[in-house]
């Protein structure tokens, strides 16, 4: 049975490379989610990251189009810690569902 998302993995991004894209292709105004990865770092630098690299411009549209994807942009930040073996995660919403 499908989510509904597509998957991306490490697709080029704004600046750089993003870890993983989920674009919602069934419902365009359910929510996307943008997945940075990070091995002894923290959660809040990959949020940073996926902010830094603007790796947000994966669901704007070309200029003068209409926005293809109308629901919230979620950043996820997932760090793990290989010493203590422990990971954190982190949500921050990146864009507001437009209307």
């Amino acid at each position: 049975m499908s989510s509904g998302k597509r998957q991306i993995p490490e697709g080029k991004a704004g600046i750089g490379y993003v870890d993983f894209i989920f674009y919602p292709e069934i419902d365009r105004n359910a929510d996307g989610i943008i997945l940075e990865l990070k091995v002894d770092h923290t959660a809040d630098e990959a949020i940073q990251q996926i902010k830094n690299k603007k790796y947000l411009t994966k669901y704007q549209g070309k200029l003068g189009q209409k926005t293809r994807y109308t629901g919230r942009i979620l950043g996820v930040g997932i760090a793990y810690y290989k010493d203590i073996k422990k990971h954190e995660c982190k949500i921050e919403v990146l864009r507001q569902a437009i209307k």
